[in-house]
């Protein structure tokens, strides 16, 4: 197993007895990275640098745990996580679906969210700001799932003389604080409560 697109890694260098490895600020805006936990992060860091003893190529899955001091166990779930990064992933695992999580990614790129448009026309219109940013994070969240809670409770807080007058939060606000959860403030019109 060796790791995807080597030559990215390696930089041009006369003394190839230093090993190392470079990275550039653009894997923060790969897709793939982003989506990977904190471990799965730290162990492709560390896949790379035992790889760069190697000239890109893995060393087996013991060695691997043994050079990482992480159990096989570990080891294997993360080989599989990482299975974009690798190739040959499935010569080593051979009872990993690699494609799965592929084609769990494809559908969710593909996956269009259509419960976004009822919020942010839900939306009253002076707070209609960053709608770019804003269904990032409702993918992010996948917000459809909870869009009739969402859209329930934007329904009632418009109706509130507060938001009325213009102190309600930013439709980002809303989002990245789970606003709808605090619960539904009562409506008042014309000095009385509903």
């Amino acid at each position: 197993m060796i790791i995807r697109n080597w030559e990215r890694y390696q930089p041009k260098m006369k003394d190839r007895d230093v090993i190392w490895i470079k990275l550039y600020r653009r894997i923060l805006e790969d897709y793939e990275w982003h989506n990977l936990s904190s471990d799965s992060k730290a162990t492709l860091i560390e896949l790379l640098l035992l790889a760069s003893e190697n000239n890109g190529k893995l060393p087996t899955q013991d060695k691997i745990a043994f050079r990482l001091r992480k159990d096989i166990g570990f080891v294997e779930e993360q080989l599989h996580l990482l299975s974009h990064w690798l190739q040959d992933v499935d010569k080593m695992l051979p009872s990993c679906e690699q494609d799965v999580p592929l084609e769990k990614r494809r559908e969710e790129k593909s996956k269009t969210y259509v419960r976004f448009d009822e919020f942010w026309n839900k939306l009253l219109p002076k707070r209609r700001i960053n709608r770019k940013g804003c269904l990032e994070k409702w993918k992010n969240h996948d917000l459809d799932k909870e869009a009739d809670k969402i859209i329930s409770w934007l329904s009632h807080m418009n109706m509130t003389q507060e938001w009325k007058d213009g102190y309600n939060p930013s439709p980002e606000v809303i989002i990245n604080q789970r606003r709808w959860e605090d619960g539904i403030v009562k409506p008042i019109i014309r000095g009385r409560m509903i």
